[in-house]
């Protein structure tokens, strides 16, 4: 395991670390989703917790308070667009946020309007690609899959990401994360599954993972097991 660095943003402590785990897989993760879940549940308007509610495997994500969300986006979306990192990359994939994610549209708007090549997630069966947006209206014209999230057609035949230079940057969703970049995802694997071709072709020095998260996702890191596929993220941006 490598060292890391600390990066101080505003009033936010901000974990770059490059390294993989060797963990085998946990099935607390499953129990961790479900916690996670709870806690957005019970956000309020300001985004602060309210009364704990009880957890249960029907607590979702989509049932935060929107103005919680909205005000938590706002702040992760000006700490992403002054770092380094991004400043510094041209091609950079992001995913297309649901109304219970961190909000990614200010970012994507900003990343056409400084020119960057821009990626995101397209799904089939259970393979994820990271294929190429040509500009905001090409964003807007995506259609809505039933869960609600803008997606290219894999039918497409969109320019990817790996086949084209890979990538320098990707901003990563997910459910829970830890101060020194643990990630726990939505149980797929969509997300270890590309990482792992991309780094079998690019290496891992070459890209940066940085994933965008409420508070009320962050764990210590006893409660985030880590498993075997899981790679290690360079930093976790909260408000």
């Amino acid at each position: 395991m490598r060292n890391y660095a600390t990066l101080t943003i505003g009033l936010s402590s901000v974990s770059f670390q490059q390294c993989a785990s060797n963990m085998i897989r946990n099935p607390a993760k499953a129990a961790l989703r479900l916690r996670i879940k709870a806690r957005l549940e019970a956000m309020t308007p300001e985004g602060r917790d309210s009364q704990s509610k009880a957890i249960t495997a029907k607590a979702r994500l989509e049932a935060m308070i929107p103005e919680g969300r909205d005000s938590q986006s706002k702040a992760i979306t000006a700490k992403v667009l002054a770092l380094p990192e991004f400043k510094a990359a041209q091609r950079i994939s992001i995913y297309l946020s649901t109304d219970a994610e961190v909000n990614t549209v200010e970012i994507l708007k900003e990343m056409f309007h400084q020119k960057k090549e821009v990626y995101v997630p397209t799904y089939h069966k259970n393979v994820m690609e990271m294929v190429k947006l040509k500009d905001f209206a090409d964003y807007e014209s995506l259609p809505m899959t039933s869960w609600k999230i803008k997606q290219p057609k894999w039918s497409d035949n969109r320019e990817s990401a790996l086949d084209s230079g890979g990538l320098e940057l990707i901003l990563m969703p997910g459910v829970a994360f830890t101060e020194s970049c643990g990630r726990c995802g939505h149980g797929m694997g969509y997300y270890d599954k590309f990482l792992a071709r991309l780094i079998e072709k690019s290496g891992r020095d070459n890209v940066k993972l940085i994933a965008v998260a409420f508070k009320e996702q962050l764990v210590p890191d006893d409660e985030l097991p880590m498993d075997a596929t899981d790679v290690r993220l360079d930093a976790v941006i909260t408000a």
